[in-house]
Order: C-alpha cells, then structure tokens, then sequence
C-alpha cells in the first residue's frame, strides 16, 4: 500500500471537502492508505478557537495569541511526524511555509501541494500566503485546477498537474429524492463566502429590475457571514435571506432547494483563478446556472442548452426572466447541467487526475 497524509487546513471547510476529503474511499479502492488530518483540530489539545474564547472571557488576549500559536507549533510536529512515515504528503492550501519545507526536509515523504485561486494577489498576502512561491518552489509537484493557475505555477515549479474541481455529484445524489423546492416561488439562489459575497453587486440593479417585475421571486443567499448586511447590497425591491455558514451536507440541501445558481463573476485574476465549480455545484443540485460570461465557464456553459451565459445588465435581465417565464424550459436546461457535470467532473474522474499527481511525484 502507498501511505498518503493529505493535510487540510480545515475539516469544516467545504473546500477541503472538494479537494481532498471527498476521496477517501477512492483512495483506499485503489490501494492508498490514505490519513487525513487538519490544521485546526489537533489531537488531544484544546481547539484554538475554544482556547482564545475562554481567555477572551479572562481577559488574557496576550495568553490566548501566545498559546494559539504554541498549539499550532505543537500540532505541526505531529504532523511532521506523520509525514514521516508516508511516501506522499498532499497539502492542501497550506500557507505555512515553514511546513512546507520541514516536510521536505525529511527526504523520506515527496510533497503534492494544491495551489487554487489568486493566492498572489494582495488580500491573500495579508491572509499568509506571503510565502506562496517558496512553498510552490520546494514541492515536489504542484496541483492546480485550471491551466490559469498553472501557468502561475509554472513559473516556480516544472512539475504541475491540474485536477479538475469536482462539485461532488455523487453526494448530492444520495439525497436528491428528499430534497424539495418550494412551488409557490421561483428561487435564485447564490453559494460562496463573505470573501465573494462582493460578486454580487455585479447583478444588483438587474436583480432589482427582476424583484419588481415578478412577485414570486425570493433569493437565497449562503455563506454570506456574520457581517451579511455589510457583505451584501442594500436590496430596496428584492425579497431575501441569508444562511451565514455552511458545512457540506448544508450546501447539497441548500443548492437542491434552489431553481436558479446565480454565477455573477467581476473581471480579474482572482475570478479566472476560482474557475468555474460554482457552476458545476449548482448544475449538481439541478438548479438552472446563469453565469457571467467569462473565461473557463465559457468552456463548460453552452448557453441556452446547459446553462445561460449573461454579460450586460441587460443580458441578466432577459436570461433571468426566461427562466422565470419558462419553467418547463428551466428544468431542461437544468437537466443537461446535471448531464454536464456526471460526464466531465465525475469523482472517478477528478480521482484519477489527482491519483496521476500522486504516483508522478
């Protein structure tokens, strides 16, 4: 058996999930002894967010930093460690790059690391990815998901493979039957982060045109944060909520309650490095995509069959209210989304891409 520690930074991240947790049963078909573990859930110590709440409450910030960060220096032995007894370490989005490189140090274990979305720009640097292309340079091989971030890679690294993102189809099979949507209204649902959340002044006034026009419209809006109503428009006509945070099985439920995924996308690096699995993950749940039409979602949208693409505000007003209009033109397209992704971004298939990676380095 091929021993493989896959490293997240966190279990209850969805991203991490998509990346690596969601192979585990494929790893061990094909004969991996695979160990996952994560950055933020050390064994046997104290969670780092328990740790800082309880001297929050005593009034010990400095503690509360101090012990923070000897629980994570504690933890990253372990995992050295681990590490040491694996033929591959796969890291998946690790900014620490003193991990990287003690990792390496070891000789024994090669190191895979997944690079996704524009960790070079300037708000990734001041979330820890001052390290990016030391921790890209010292790997073994280099994971991407797209030929974008590949290519960035490839200025540090000559051995880059690309995984395709997959939106874990197969999961959402399993309770696609127990999942229904409400038939008094249509809902256009969106999925993402605080730290995308801002994608969605892209459609304001369009969707402000829409809530107008038709009553029975209510948008859906998960992963926004605690701050929702500063990371969100300030909707006048448009009827919505909010669902602060997610895990994976509240995704699958929230994304098959949903008619339509809105795929709003600024122009940019950071949106041609994030690729196209928003699309994917609504195709999966059988809701209609409406994406803006840029770069790699271009190469997966064929629009009005599939999915729709929409550029102008005018474009989103008039794909949005066919959809709307047309219910029964809806669910077809929304039936060859599903199609879509079973054929290209099946989990076999992405494992695949991800198992050459492994056995290449």
């Amino acid at each position: 058996m091929k021993r493989v520690l896959v490293v997240v930074d966190s279990f209850g991240l969805p991203s991490s999930h998509s990346a690596a947790l969601q192979y585990a049963d494929l790893f061990r078909a094909n004969g991996y002894d695979a160990r996952f573990v994560a950055r933020d859930q050390p064994e046997g110590f104290v969670q780092r967010d328990r740790v800082a709440n309880w001297a929050w409450r005593l009034g010990r910030r400095n503690r509360s930093r101090s012990m923070k960060a000897d629980i994570l220096r504690r933890w990253d032995d372990r995992i050295v460690e681990m590490a040491r007894e694996c033929d591959v370490a796969y890291l998946v989005k690790i900014p620490s790059v003193d991990l990287h490189e003690r990792i390496v140090s070891l000789a024994a274990p090669r190191l895979l690391v997944l690079f996704a979305d524009a960790f070079w720009l300037p708000w990734a640097r001041q979330r820890g990815w001052q390290g990016l292309e030391r921790v890209l340079s010292v790997a073994h091989g280099v994971l991407t998901v797209n030929e974008f971030t590949a290519a960035h890679a490839r200025a540090w690294n000559p051995r880059v493979f690309i995984m395709n993102d997959s939106p874990q189809t197969e999961d959402f099979d399993l309770v696609r039957d127990s999942v229904r949507r409400d038939p008094e209204r249509v809902t256009l649902g969106w999925i993402g982060s605080p730290a995308t959340a801002t994608s969605l002044f892209r459609i304001w006034d369009p969707l402000e045109v829409l809530f107008e026009k038709y009553g029975n419209l209510h948008l859906r809006l998960v992963g926004t944060g605690s701050d929702s109503l500063i990371n969100v428009p300030r909707f006048e006509k448009v009827r919505w909520s909010a669902r602060e945070h997610y895990d994976h099985d509240s995704m699958i439920d929230e994304v098959l309650r949903m008619d339509i995924g809105l795929f709003p996308m600024f122009r940019g690096e950071d949106a041609r490095a994030r690729g196209a699995l928003k699309a994917c993950v609504y195709m999966s749940g059988e809701a209609a995509v409406v994406a803006q039409r840029y770069d790699e979602v271009t190469e997966i949208i064929d629009d009005r069959v599939n999915g729709m693409l929409a550029g102008s505000d005018e474009e989103w007003i008039e794909k949005l209210a066919d959809l709307v209009e047309h219910p029964e033109e809806r669910r077809a397209i929304a039936a060859h989304g599903l199609a879509t992704v079973r054929e290209r971004f099946s989990r076999a298939r992405t494992f695949d891409q991800l198992r050459h990676a492994i056995e290449s380095v």
